[in-house]
């Protein structure tokens, strides 16, 4: 009699890990949401931010200095999922799963300071937010938190993205376009958002790799660049841009 409960529960324990390995990956497939599922999401997430964040006070709430430094930091790390106004509408966040948050939302609106630190600072897993913590100083998460208040209040300016003038373009490619046309395609990817207008972006996002392999094959954190969305002729344009970069010109292989 024991052994058969024993046969009963190992075969029970080895179905439900047959249905485990194929229900699985299911789980990771693009889909809509279930009913109620972004509802009870938002719920877990407050629920959680709430209890970690603690009653921390912003040190640099309207500091003109920290919000511009945020909406660099902004602009380098966030808006290529948030979107440049924060609306959740940037380059990649409404493919993600859950889409990117729109930060001007009213649920974005009633979490504290304190709660978007800890967002920020420590992500949210079994999504696309990342933790920032490890590239970022909690002064420098601070100034993101003011420039995100500045989003949600309509008080944001546009930034500028410094481009060459055609004058540089003609010094640095006196025997064609292919920079002026490699600097269309950078700036037509979203490839600033992450990377800086000049591939300036602090920490990990800084532009050190130059190789045409990076770009079609993507690494950690970005996607790839095939030929149907970057042809070869825009790959060589964008090789050049890249080139100009502080740091020396770019590899071609």
């Amino acid at each position: 009699m024991l052994r058969g409960t024993r046969l009963i529960l190992v075969g029970a324990a080895a179905s439900a890990a047959i249905g485990l390995l194929v229900v699985a990956p299911l789980l990771l497939v693009h889909r809509a949401d279930l009913p109620f599922e972004r509802v009870y999401g938002n719920a877990v997430v407050a629920t959680v931010a709430r209890m970690l964040a603690g009653d921390a006070k912003n040190p640099l709430p309207t500091d003109a200095r920290a919000i511009t430094s945020g909406r660099y930091l902004y602009f380098g790390s966030c808006a290529t999922c948030h979107g440049a106004s924060g609306d959740g509408k940037g380059v990649f966040g409404q493919d993600a799963y859950p889409p990117a948050t729109d930060l001007t939302s009213a649920d974005a609106k009633s979490k504290s300071d304190a709660e978007l630190l800890w967002i920020t600072k420590n992500g949210l897993s079994f999504t696309g937010m990342p933790s920032f913590g490890r590239q970022y100083s909690d002064q420098d998460l601070w100034s993101v938190v003011s420039y995100i208040r500045t989003l949600q209040q309509g008080r944001a300016g546009a930034i500028d993205i410094p481009r060459p003038t055609e004058a540089q373009l003609a010094v640095a490619d006196p025997h064609g376009n292919a920079i002026a046309r490699g600097a269309a395609v950078y700036f037509a990817q979203g490839c600033q958002l992450c990377h800086g207008a000049v591939g300036n972006s602090p920490g990990q996002l800084a532009l050190r790799e130059r190789g045409s392999e990076a770009i079609r094959r993507g690494q950690l954190g970005m996607p790839a660049y095939g030929t149907d969305r970057i042809s070869a002729a825009e790959l060589t344009d964008l090789l050049a841009y890249m080139g100009t970069f502080s740091g020396g010109g770019g590899s071609r292989d």
